[in-house]
């Protein structure tokens, strides 16, 4: 059966914002963070800052926000590392709230009619803080998903406030894995991504049977 139109109007216009996350880093490289990085190690606040600002950056440059707050944790603590990709995660998400909401929403209604777009917004108002807090810890979904909820008119302080405690966990989990080996890492990175995806299912199947139960209790009054 062939998608409704809506769903492809949607499905492409999330594809343009990923498009739009993903270009920094086909058109510059992700090359020169560490680099950058190293050269403030010997010097504790200002690899925080310089931390705090590159993920802030994230969602408008190549910044592997992952390598980033496990490199400073690694040189300057895990406390650092809690602290500078909290507040670096937190203001990328300010970031792309804004550029969602100014740019990418005056181009929104190009893609989805109005009515389709009250019905996305309104959609994602429901799941805002599961869909988002699942998403965080997904490279380009993590800041596509602040672009698009914010495009469709989901307020850009309530973005950041339901992102604010997952932005916390995440820093954490990578800070702590800072201090063991890369592959200890890479299999957090992993799990965290595979737990994301199966909380934001099983609690998608909860909502879907919650609403057909309401819908049946309806219809029988």
């Amino acid at each position: 059966m062939a998608p409704r139109p809506s769903t492809v109007r949607i499905t492409l216009f999330i594809l343009f914002v990923m498009a739009l996350v993903c270009a920094p880093f086909i058109i510059w490289g992700e090359e020169f963070v560490v680099p950058l990085l190293k050269s403030r190690e010997q010097q504790t606040v200002g690899l925080v800052l310089l931390a705090i600002v590159l993920l802030m950056a994230d969602s408008v440059a190549p910044v592997p926000s992952t390598i980033v707050i496990m490199y400073l944790a690694a040189k300057a603590g895990w406390a650092a590392g809690i602290i500078g990709g909290t507040v670096g995660m937190a203001a990328g998400v300010l970031v792309a709230g804004w550029l969602g909401r100014f740019a990418v929403g005056r181009i929104a209604p190009k893609f989805i009619p109005d009515a389709e777009l009250t019905r996305l917004r309104d959609s994602l108002q429901r799941r805002l803080t599961l869909t988002l807090a699942c998403l965080r810890s997904i490279p380009v979904l993590a800041e596509t998903s602040v672009i698009v909820a914010a495009a469709t008119g989901v307020p850009v302080g309530r973005i950041f406030w339901v992102t604010l405690l997952p932005n916390f966990v995440i820093s954490t989990i990578y800070s702590v894995a800072a201090d063991d080996s890369l592959m200890t890492a890479a299999v957090t990175f992993l799990v965290i991504m595979i737990l994301s995806y199966l909380l934001w299912r099983i609690a998608g199947r909860h909502e879907n049977a919650a609403a057909a139960a309401a819908g049946g209790e309806t219809d029988r009054r």
